[in-house]
């Protein structure tokens, strides 16, 4: 009998706890459908914006650049105008970064990676080349900080090529991420037997590469030379570049 009446409230129970499930499904995606949108921005601007972050969820590749372009845009001042075609401009881009690397072997780029190539395209670097950088790094690596350097560099005035040359060649030497970032600091990081075997010992160890990553994106988001790469974007006026 006692048996009887635990599976009698086990069963009752069952229905809640599927609805809950349900609505908390529900809440998280309507969180992740909104988007903010100025509310002085009119219906067509609205339409136009929401397309793009709907193209974004279809593709599955990160929303937060395309958010980060149209705050940006509204804190500069630019014109709806402006916003849009900079929304527009980098969900296509971040398409082509995933694109890109699904070509170059990754099936599933992390959104690290494909933001991370975005900007490296908004700064003059194609998706083709994108793909060839992919394949010197092993498909366990991530790339977040790889990208991040190559903006860096370009930001600084180095011409795509050379910039691409000198991550590849570090890839191919299988260096920490520490001396990746140290490249776009400034510092000597060509190397010293040792960094080289510290990358082979620890290069696949997630925790290590999670930590790194942190360090890089901190240190990469704070250049100056993103800011202009942004405003570029928002005010359509393209960012100099030193020949």
């Amino acid at each position: 009998m006692m048996k009887s009446s635990a599976l009698l409230v086990a069963l009752t129970c069952v229905p809640v706890v599927l609805a809950a499930q349900q609505a908390s499904a529900s809440a998280s995606a309507t969180a992740k459908a909104k988007v903010d949108i100025p509310a002085s921005y009119s219906a067509e601007s609205h339409a136009k914006i929401e397309a793009a972050f709907q193209a974004a969820r279809a593709k599955n590749v990160p929303e937060q650049p395309m958010q980060r372009r149209m705050a940006e845009g509204q804190a500069k001042g630019a014109s709806e105008a402006q916003v849009i075609a900079a929304v527009q401009k980098t969900e296509t881009r971040l398409e082509a970064s995933q694109s890109a690397m699904i070509r170059a072997g990754r099936a599933k780029p992390h959104p690290d990676e494909i933001a991370g190539g975005e900007q490296a395209m908004e700064r003059g670097t194609t998706d083709a080349q994108i793909e060839a950088l992919v394949k010197h790094a092993p498909a366990d690596r991530s790339l977040a900080v790889a990208f991040s350097v190559l903006t860096r560099l370009e930001a600084r005035g180095e011409p795509v090529d050379r910039a691409l040359a000198t991550v590849a060649a570090k890839l191919d030497a299988q260096v920490t991420d520490e001396a990746l970032v140290s490249l776009a600091s400034g510092s000597d990081a060509s190397a010293t037997g040792s960094a080289a075997a510290a990358a082979n010992a620890h290069g696949k160890n997630p925790s290590a590469t999670a930590g790194v990553n942190g360090t890089a994106n901190a240190a990469v988001g704070a250049a100056a030379g993103l800011t202009s790469s942004v405003s570029g974007a928002v005010t359509g006026k393209p960012a100099t570049k030193k020949p």
